[in-house]
């Protein structure tokens, strides 16, 4: 091989380094509802033989995006690797169901057949896995075989949850992680229950929180089905009954199954070496989130891919039970531990859950619930490289301050945990948001907020005042000026530039400067929000809403 070829070759590589290197994620498609259409949600991929790309997901059509309304299976295709889809969906199945059907998981068979999972929903007592076939690339599906048919309940089955064993014994089996769920034993009569269904009997209860996670395996490519061996319930490290529910499986590297199931906790882990039959007691595992799903599959590169809310991206408290933010991490050691943590979506309006994970060569598909609760469900694609590329993960936070509970107004004095407002005019208001509450003052030049503080403190002391735009309304100005020496001394100002909607964290320009007492004064006709910064939470992610 000659110098200058080889000379080219290494430019080459270094070129399409550099290029994978600047490689950012992409959203790819966006299924909003619409009229008719309340709900999009619960997707799952299948490579064709042509190329192509299929997607299945729950196209609600009910009145409302409630998990008991109407929904049918539909699809959409993409030529070009995720990049772009069709634009109609294509009904692949029918609402069937006495409410519908929902929950897909697509599973490309060892023996070449494309098989589809999904759950049909017959009431609040019967809700089964149930699987179809084609042996034309989605243009035809056989009828419908029960996945599970003893005993009777109602079961969960996640999307993008089905798998099929590549090693080992057990290489071929198809396990199903399920959930089993019990009735509500308050609001339902004795006489109406089925038999043979699981009843969890619970003084006061209101919600069937108490699921038993089995598995339903078979060893003939879903001709047959049977249940695991074990059925288990979660308990914490006390003993104490976890609720643990949607449960996801993936296969290790050295042929054991990790189980993952989501609680109020983090995600839950339990391994078996029996190719899914009988499992070990679950333990509390390093990804904490809310009691959101999360899911985890095997890259190219034998590492294990986990997409789920990280709760360890938001310092203190968990927050509010959100399903945010959307966070990817990699795991070279089966589990064990995760680098490379880093958030992927992190708008708090949104409600990132529900995933599915389309793996290739050189990138992965996420489809995903995100914004308007369950009901928007998006598409996203991420190169292998950014997978694994160091980045941000802290967030920016101010720490939690005093308007968690304030009276109605409007008012001209009020006591706050900082000190005392008053208020020219009586023209300011509590308002109660979804960033939580605020003091809003109203516009005018005659209209100011004073905060008289109990004793004198530095500035930079008060760091989590925030100031919110309260319209788009041209000519804001807002200012904030703090007592000095007898004379009012101008220590913030906030113009134009500043856009509504967002709590903006002052800014002193004077941090160190002692004072009692702080006025706020505002120009502009919509006035502004005298807020807690800790109602602004900036996610460094990728997307950028």
């Amino acid at each position: 091989m000659s110098v200058w070829f080889r000379a080219c070759e290494m430019a080459f590589f270094m070129m399409a380094a550099a290029v994978m290197a600047d490689a950012v994620p992409r959203r790819c498609l966006e299924l909003p509802p619409g009229p008719g259409n309340p709900r999009n949600s619960e997707g799952s991929f299948a490579e064709l033989k042509d190329g192509r790309i299929l997607f299945v997901y729950s196209r609600f059509n009910g009145k409302d995006g409630d998990d008991n309304s109407a929904a049918d299976l539909a699809a959409r295709y993409s030529s070009d690797k995720g990049e772009t889809w069709t634009t109609e969906d294509r009904i692949i199945v029918k609402n069937t169901g006495g409410m519908n059907v929902m929950s897909v998981s697509l599973l490309r068979l060892q023996n070449g057949r494309l098989a589809m999972f999904y759950l049909l929903k017959e009431s609040n007592f019967d809700c089964h896995p149930v699987l179809r076939f084609t042996d034309d690339e989605g243009e035809t599906w056989s009828e419908a075989i029960f996945c599970v048919t003893e005993p009777k309940g109602y079961y969960v089955l996640n999307n993008d949850r089905a798998v099929q064993l590549t090693q080992g014994p057990y290489k071929g089996r198809i396990i199903l992680p399920l959930a089993r769920h019990a009735l509500k034993v308050d609001e339902i009569k004795t006489e109406d229950i089925p038999e043979g269904m699981y009843v969890w009997e619970m003084p006061g209860s209101k919600w069937d929180l108490a699921a038993r996670d089995t598995c339903a395996i078979s060893d003939d490519n879903g001709a047959t089905w049977r249940m695991s061996k074990t059925v288990y319930e979660v308990h914490d490290a006390n003993g104490n009954r976890v609720t643990a529910q949607e449960p996801g499986i993936v296969e290790l590297s050295d042929g054991r199954l990790l189980m993952f199931c989501r609680s109020d906790e983090g995600q839950y882990f339990s391994t078996s070496d029996d190719g899914g039959d009988t499992w070990t007691p679950a333990v509390l595992s390093p990804l904490r989130c809310p009691c959101s799903p999360a899911s985890i599959k095997r890259l190219p590169t034998g590492d294990l891919l986990a997409v789920w809310n990280d709760y360890d991206a938001v310092p203190g408290k968990a927050w509010d039970g959100r399903r945010v933010p959307l966070s990817t991490a990699i795991s070279r050691d089966n589990g064990k531990t995760w680098i490379n943590a880093k958030i992927l979506e992190g708008n708090l309006n949104g409600w990132y859950c529900y995933i599915g994970i389309h793996v290739m060569e050189d990138a992965v598909l996420l489809s995903y619930c995100a914004m308007d609760w369950l009901c928007h469900t998006r598409i996203a694609k991420l190169p292998i490289s950014y997978l694994y590329a160091d980045g941000p993960k802290e967030p920016y936070y101010i720490t939690p301050g005093f308007y968690d509970s304030l009276p109605n107004g409007p008012f001209t004095t009020i006591q706050a945990a900082p000190g005392t407002w008053t208020v020219t005019n009586g023209a300011a208001e509590v308002l109660a948001y979804t960033r939580g509450k605020g003091l809003r003052l109203q516009g005018g030049s005659d209209v100011t907020m004073e905060l008289a503080l109990p004793q004198p403190i530095p500035l930079k002391n008060l760091q989590p005042l925030a100031l919110e735009r309260f319209t788009g309304a041209p000519s804001y100005h807002a200012i904030v000026e703090a007592m000095k020496d007898g004379q009012w001394v101008k220590v913030c100002e906030h113009g134009d530039g500043v856009r509504p909607g967002s709590p903006v964290p002052i800014v002193w320009t004077q941090p160190e400067l002692t004072t009692d007492k702080l006025r706020v004064r505002c120009t502009s006709a919509g006035g502004t929000i005298v807020c807690d910064g800790k109602q602004k939470v900036v996610f460094n992610s990728c997307f950028k809403d």
